[in-house]
Formats: structure tokens, sequence, C-alpha cells
């Protein structure tokens, strides 16, 4: 089978900083969710080969000369790893079109960010001071920062490589040694970047990339020499992670779900909000934690919303996502789209009216597609609104006031986004500090990754990007001088 994407190595595995075979006599298949067709296939590891690649990073981090480097040679190679992202940018974002339907246009502007983050943390641990001075009563002391050891990172299919650097960059900028498993729907993109991390010359053991199933992902969380799983994906994979961690008390980062709310005020306008709710609520075909999924609206202006976003969601292109016109691509595995399409006849069921949407849109014979998708009259007891349904699904809540509004967005187990649609900064200002999430934008979904990142309740634990995402991957040290 023809490989567009010029890997190297597809039949072996990034392991200790080698190409090797995989110790399983299975291979991950890549099937496109656009075309339905087989991509290719790709080394897969087992619970062996996880075990080979933690053993190298726990004696790269114990004897190794990684933990130790002085900062500014660490930096050095993670801006290499940044140019050869750079480099590669278009392929790996044919890659990930290819691997779970972004539309390419999307994802070639998405890319910019992988890079431009290696650089960010390189930067930030050559202007951070390795320790500062604390004062106490009789002498001095020092507060030192010294990385947290072997690193487990794993990430889910909807936005493989950028969620994989956000771990990877600052986990290596620490000084950890790291292991990444990519998700078994999505290899192609992490073999890509296996190949920048190889041209970048790391010590032997410092890092592994894994394209593996379930089983090497279980293997991993549960190795002893594991200090530290940094996962991203469903909660309920999460909460598993955190029960095997417990065990050995080893540190976790968890990035979990998300039921987004978006909240209308009365002096936005329904067409504008509509206009702006299409690509924050449909993006990456809803496939995102952060998606605005719960619209919740004074219910004087229910059916003026409801109505303009109909129009808005019957307007949007979806097809091909290698055609410039295409606005939003296929559900990224069929499994997926089968579950989105149980809770449309979950919502019909529990009493929502279905307003457009619902079913593979007319003009598409094949691939993985839903059309986007509304729910009107949605109570917020209903499943669809309590529940992460991972497609374009949008539900509309209708409140009594402002207070209601705040009550419903918080009457959720998720806390990551929330977005007031407003032309009133201050009001903004004033419902966030009422609404119990990680993140607050006004009039849509903002991620900066220089900035921290994460969820209350169960959307996670902990922050990723910005200076509070190296932090994740330090043990703060305290050294006392008499």
């Amino acid at each position: 089978m023809r490989d567009e994407f010029g890997l190297a190595h597809p039949d072996r595995l990034f392991l200790a900083g080698q190409w090797v075979r995989a110790s399983t006599n299975s291979e991950l298949e890549v099937i496109d969710p656009a075309r339905e067709d087989l991509v290719m296939r790709v080394a897969q590891a087992g619970p062996e080969d996880v075990a080979l690649a933690v053993d190298a990073a726990h004696r790269a981090f114990t004897s190794g000369s990684w933990p130790q480097m002085h900062v500014g040679e660490r930096a050095g190679k993670l801006r290499l790893v940044a140019a050869k992202l750079r480099e590669r940018q278009a392929t790996v974002a044919r890659a990930i079109t290819r691997e779970m339907g972004a539309p390419y246009k999307a994802a070639l502007a998405a890319l910019a960010g992988p890079p431009a983050l290696f650089e960010y943390y390189a930067d930030l641990i050559e202007a951070l001071p390795e320790m500062d001075v604390r004062e106490r009563l009789n002498g001095r002391a020092w507060s030192a920062l010294r990385p947290v050891g072997v690193v487990a990172a794993i990430v889910p299919w909807n936005a493989p490589l950028n969620l994989s650097v956000l771990k990877l960059a600052p986990a290596l900028a620490a000084g950890c040694t790291v292991v990444l498993k990519s998700a078994p729907s999505t290899p192609i993109d992490a073999m890509i970047l296996a190949e920048c991390l190889e041209a970048a010359d790391f010590p032997e053991g410092v890092v592994s990339v894994l394209t593996g199933g379930n089983d090497a992902g279980e293997a991993l969380v549960s190795d002893p020499r594991v200090d530290k799983v940094t996962f991203t994906g469903s909660t309920g994979v999460g909460q598993r992670i955190a029960e095997v961690c417990a065990g050995r008390i080893a540190r976790i980062g968890l990035e979990l779900g998300g039921k987004s709310a978006a909240i209308l005020l009365d002096d936005m306008d329904v067409e504008e909000a509509a206009r702006r709710l299409m690509p924050n609520s449909l993006m990456l075909s809803g496939q995102a934690c952060s998606a605005l999924t719960r619209v919740i609206v004074p219910r004087h202006r229910h059916d003026a919303l409801v109505e303009a976003l109909a129009a808005a969601m019957e307007k949007v292109v979806v097809g091909d996502p290698f055609d410039e016109a295409t606005e939003m691509g296929p559900i990224s595995i069929e499994r997926q789209r089968d579950r989105v399409l149980e809770y449309v006849e979950i919502g019909k069921s529990e009493g929502a009216c279905l307003v457009t949407g619902g079913k593979r849109p007319a003009h598409l014979d094949r691939g993985f597609f839903i059309a986007p998708t509304l729910f009107s009259h949605v109570e917020n007891s209903m499943r669809i609104a309590r529940e992460e349904i991972f497609g374009p699904v949008i539900s509309v809540l209708a409140c009594d006031d402002i207070d209601d509004a705040v009550a419903t967005a918080n009457d959720s187990d998720y806390g990551l986004y929330a977005s007031v649609f407003t032309h009133d900064d201050d009001a903004v200002i004033r419902l966030a500090a009422q609404l119990r999430s990680g993140n607050v934008a006004k009039n849509g979904v903002i991620v900066d990754r220089k900035l921290p990142y994460g969820g209350f309740k169960r959307s996670g634990i902990g922050r990723e990007g910005g200076i509070e995402g190296l932090r994740a991957f330090q043990e703060q040290q305290v050294i006392y001088l008499s």
C-alpha cells in the first residue's frame, strides 16, 4: 500500500529513540472517515513493548543525562523538534485529515501551534530561575523545582498532534522522560512526530512514541515505574486511570469531558449569536470537549434563536474535508457516528424537538457524516443536555432570568468551558465569578496554549499550557541552609 506521508518506518515503533519491530504480529488499520477506505497499516505496540519503553525511560531518568542537562541544551533540542515539525506541517495536516476527517484548511492552520509550543517551553525554561531563595527564621532556604520523573502521555483522536505536543513539550522541558501513546485510530501523525523527535537526537530512552490500543494504554498507566500519567480523553477512562494510579500515589493530570454552555444575554442579537455559535459549536464536527453544545437563552427569545440557529446550521457546508468550501467534515470513527445517532434517538424519545439534522446529509452517500443537528425545547434533566455526545448536536434550553441561566449552566457534571454572548465585557467578568467552569470566554471559544487550560468537577484534574503546564511536570524541593 502506498505511503502518502513519507514515513520511513510505518511497520516499526519508535522505542527509546530507535525504530524497532513490535512484539505483536498485529497492525493498526487507519480508516479515512470521509471515504471509508483503508489509508494504511502501522505497527501496533503491545504490553511487552510498553514495558521496554518504560524501562528505558526509567533508566534514562535515574542514571541518564537528560534530567541534569543544562536548560540551554534541553531548550536546543526542543527548538530542533519545532523546526522539523514546521517543515512537515502540510504533511501532518494531510495525515490528520485522512485519519480523523478534520477539514484540511483547518488542520493546516491549527498545526502552526505545535512548533510554537515547543519554542515557547524552550524559551520559558531558559527564562525561569532554577532556584529561588526563601528567608526563614534562622537562616536561608532555597526552593527548587525538579522533574517529576517518568511520564506516560496518552492522547485522544480528536486533535492528536496538538494534544501530544501540549504534554510532550513541557514534560521534556522539565527534564522528564516520556512514553507517548497515540490513539489507535490516529497513529500517522504520531509517527511523523516521532521522526521529528528522532532528528533532534535525544539521549537514549528519553522519549518513546508507541502506536497501540487499549491494552498498551492499560499496561502503561499500570507500570509502577511511571511517576505521572497525563491523559486527555473521556471521563470514564480518566476515572479508570485515577483508580489505577491511586494505588501507588502516582501523579495524574486529566483533561476530560465537557458539556460546555453558551449563555445568551438580552443585548446580543439572535442572528449574530447564531452566526458566532456555528464555528464554536461545530468545531471538529462537535468532537471537542469545549464545543458549545448547550445554548441557554431567555425564554422569550427561545423560538427566535432556534429559528436563527436552524437557518445557520442548514447553510453549513458538510462534505469532503479536502474541499476548500467544506466547513464541517465527518465524524472521526464509525462507532462514534453510531453513538451520536443513538443520542439523536434518545433526544427525540425524551421529548425534545428535533429541528434540523440528525442524519446523514442527503448529498453524501458514504463517509461517517452527520448533518449539523439542533434540538429545541430541551430540559436540563434530559440526557442530551447532561451527557457528552461528542458530535454536531446543539441543545437549546430556555431560562427565566440570568440567575436561572447561571444555575442551568452550573447544573452539570462538567465544568470545562462556558461562553457569554454579549457586547458587555463587565457582564462576562461578573458572570465568570458565578460560573463553575475552568474557562469562560466572550462570544465564542478561545484557547491560548500559553495560558492554563482545564476544568472543574468531572472535566478533569490539573491544568495544561502556560507556566502551569510546565509546573505540572515538576516537584518542589526545599533546601535548608543553616
